[in-house]
């Protein structure tokens, strides 16, 4: 063989090595990014499962109270409902005509008279 055609493999072998060199980098690369997919992908489905029990806890307490208000107005609570109802619009017609009194008696500030009205 000749030199030349043992340089042109030298450089041949030099040519694959760099490639295989870019390669290797490019998978790493690729491996990298697909960890970090399945970390999020983890993340988010651990998310979600904690998002459906609570909205489970929560569709279970709506159904608890609908059914503790299905109860309450039922025929044999109706007495009751009625007087729950009675003091609820006798506490907002108090608040609603109470308060104008309770802040304008704090608020008011009697005026003196004036030194020449008393001439």
């Amino acid at each position: 063989m000749s030199s030349s055609s043992k340089n042109n493999g030298y450089v041949f072998e030099q040519q694959n090595d760099v490639r295989l060199n870019d390669l290797s980098s490019k998978i790493s690369a690729i491996k990298n990014i697909t960890i970090d997919i399945h970390q999020d992908v983890t993340d988010q489905d651990r998310l979600l499962d904690e998002s459906h029990n609570q909205f489970s806890g929560l569709g279970s307490t709506l159904t608890n109270s609908f059914g503790r208000m299905n109860r309450m107005i039922s025929k044999r609570h109706q007495r009751q409902l009625c007087f729950y109802v009675s003091i609820l619009v006798f506490v907002f017609f108090l608040i609603y005509y109470g308060a104008p009194l309770i802040t304008g008696a704090f608020s008011s500030n009697p005026t003196l008279p004036d030194e020449d009205d008393s001439l």
